[in-house]
């Protein structure tokens, strides 16, 4: 799809896709306000036919909807390493020349594309010195603070997005996190319980309080949390995952098992999801099936030291001696010694 303008339109399209690669129903949801976009639409949906048949075990047909977003193409076009740091290269000369907050707001994004978080931190910091208050900013700010483990400004960050929208689930979740992950249990749970209060009928208020209650130990509080955020929304993945958590602590493991299953139906490529799975096949003494997905995680996620330390204990158990202390060593080089 290669559109022919840059002022912005984006527009929404839904069809049938069926077992056999083909589709019905195909339509425009929600229009662009271009006539010539939304026929372009259609066209690049009818152009793709035929799509592969649907795999072994899926409905006959799936229902989608597709966005096409102008501005979505325009990052993606943009997104190859050297690309992005010549972007880079150029915003770090027009600060250099005049710094601005937007200025400093946009290298951040850019550095957070090439996983430099440290300098995306120190950047997103400089564009709220600057002036740039907004949710946007703080919520980047929150959001990368919280993946380098600086849990104190992720929490500061929540609390300004907070000031100016106290009913901002995002910011409930990413504190009850950060406060999780600072040992903090009564107010990661109050985090929650705010979140919850403040957008009921979104599941991830639920998800974090779930997650919360199986760090508690309180795995039956979790499953009902869990239950609640799949009632709301049926694809909620970390619901899966964290309900599995539950279940597999309760040695509920063909529950568990079903769970880890639908979570990496709904995240193929995560690979922590692939991970829940091999330590209960562990658990279960299905070794072979562990290593299998350890082994899909590394492919995933080669610096990923818990795949390692999980196949090596599934090499373990099954007397290969070899593989299992390399994989061993290859984990506690990453920095993961297991229990």
């Amino acid at each position: 799809w290669l559109p022919k303008t840059d002022t912005g339109e984006s527009g929404t399209v839904s069809f049938t896709a069926n077992k056999d690669g083909s589709i019905a129903d195909l339509k425009i949801l929600t229009s662009s306000g271009s006539k010539p976009f939304d026929e372009a639409m259609l066209a690049t949906i009818k152009a793709a036919l035929p799509f592969p048949p649907l795999p072994s075990g899926a409905p006959s047909t799936i229902p989608i909807e597709f966005t096409f977003d102008h501005q979505v193409f325009n990052h993606l076009t943009k997104d190859e390493p050297e690309e992005v740091k010549k972007i880079i290269d150029k915003l770090t000369a027009d600060i250099e020349f005049k710094p601005t907050a937007d200025l400093y707001f946009e290298r951040a994004k850019h550095w957070l594309q090439l996983d430099e978080k440290l300098k995306a931190a120190d950047d997103l910091t400089a564009a709220i010195a600057q002036g740039r208050n907004d949710i946007a900013t703080l919520t980047l700010k929150a959001q990368t603070e919280s993946s380098i483990g600086n849990y104190k400004e992720c929490l500061e960050s929540c609390d300004a997005i907070l000031k100016i929208d106290d009913k901002n689930l995002e910011a409930y979740v990413l504190a009850s996190d950060a406060h999780l992950n600072s040992g903090h249990l009564d107010e990661a749970f109050e985090a929650a319980n705010r979140g919850i209060k403040a957008a009921p009928k979104h599941p991830d208020g639920y998800t974090a309080r779930a997650y919360a209650y199986n760090l508690s130990f309180k795995y039956k509080k979790a499953i009902a949390d869990c239950d609640s955020a799949i009632a709301l929304d049926p694809q909620c993945q970390a619901a899966y995952a964290y309900r599995g958590d539950a279940e597999e602590e309760l040695k509920l493991y063909d529950q568990a098992m079903k769970d880890y299953n639908k979570n990496i139906e709904l995240s193929p490529l995560d690979a922590s999801a692939l991970l829940r799975r091999a330590e209960l096949y562990n658990q279960m003494a299905q070794f072979h099936r562990a290593i299998i997905d350890c082994t899909d995680a590394i492919k995933l996620d080669p610096d990923n030291g818990e795949a390692y330390f999980y196949r090596s204990y599934a090499n373990d158990q099954l007397s290969l001696s070899a593989q299992a202390k390399k994989d061993k060593d290859r984990a506690e080089a990453l920095g993961f010694v297991g229990q």
